[in-house]
């Protein structure tokens, strides 16, 4: 699968750049929403749950628009996560015209999904870097940590979105179940409260469960604390993405034979 990619490099950086176009295609700002809404996500979640309802991270001399940002890396995480899963459950059904006119490498549909919504994160985390910068925090060499800490979670999201590209083809409901589970990883995780918040009995499943926590909470660590990230943690998060990897890779493969039968 991996090499079919590689051959269909052409096709696969032309669709991508299609994807990316078809985004912005006739609105007035065009390429600017993708910075312009960032920053808006940015200033009303700040405002929210930073002046409203006054969360905070328990970082010393935090002010809101540090904790905005604090916030902001968790969200740019789930945005991601819910972005390429929702978009995966209609991804073989809304391209038929592939599945049953030509020969076609239907991998590439999920990938091109995936490198869009990294495009869009890596543009908010660049956003996010110039905020930390204009509040007069100094950078880290420890950001230079990001795309390992990262590169985990892509292998899940690249397994995950096979996965459920070839569920939505047989359960039409699918959806509406992604769409309730991604609010629930948004709440039932470490994105707008730290997660030394949640109760102690709970913090072995939301560590286990949701896959985000690990991921934002290493995120955080690298980026805006200076940290290193916990490699013991980090390394079998690694061991499950690679086994989502692989599982999807093959049940993708297994199933792709029937979906000209089903759409």
């Amino acid at each position: 699968m991996l090499s079919s990619v590689k051959e269909n490099k052409y096709l696969f950086l032309q669709m991508l750049k299609r994807e990316i176009q078809q985004r912005y295609r006739g609105s007035q700002l065009g390429f600017l929403w993708a910075f312009f809404y960032p920053i808006l996500m940015l200033l009303v979640y700040t405002f929210v749950f930073g002046m409203v309802m006054r969360v905070k991270w328990g970082v010393e001399g935090q002010d809101n628009l540090e904790f905005g940002l604090i916030l902001f890396a968790g969200l740019l995480c789930h945005g991601l996560l819910a972005e390429v899963l929702t978009g995966s459950v209609g991804l073989i059904t809304g391209n038929s015209q592939f599945v049953k006119k030509v020969v076609f490498p239907l991998e590439i549909l999920t990938l091109v999904r995936l490198a869009n919504a990294i495009f869009h994160m890596v543009l908010g985390l660049g956003i996010l870097l110039i905020m930390y910068l204009i509040t007069g925090n100094s950078l880290h060499w420890t950001m230079l940590l990001v795309p390992i800490v990262l590169l985990p979670f892509i292998l899940f999201l690249a397994g995950a979105s096979w996965f459920i590209s070839v569920l939505g083809v047989y359960v039409r409901d699918l959806s509406q179940v992604i769409g309730v589970m991604m609010t629930v990883l948004l709440f039932l995780g470490p994105i707008v409260y730290p997660f030394s918040s949640v109760p102690d009995v709970m913090k072995p499943y939301v560590l286990v469960l949701n896959p985000l926590t690990i991921i934002v909470e290493q995120l955080r660590a690298v980026l805006l604390f200076g940290q290193l990230p916990d490699w013991e943690l980090l390394g079998l998060y690694s061991v499950g993405a690679l086994l989502m990897l692989a599982l999807g890779m093959w049940f993708f493969r297994r199933t792709r034979d029937g979906f000209a039968d089903v759409i």
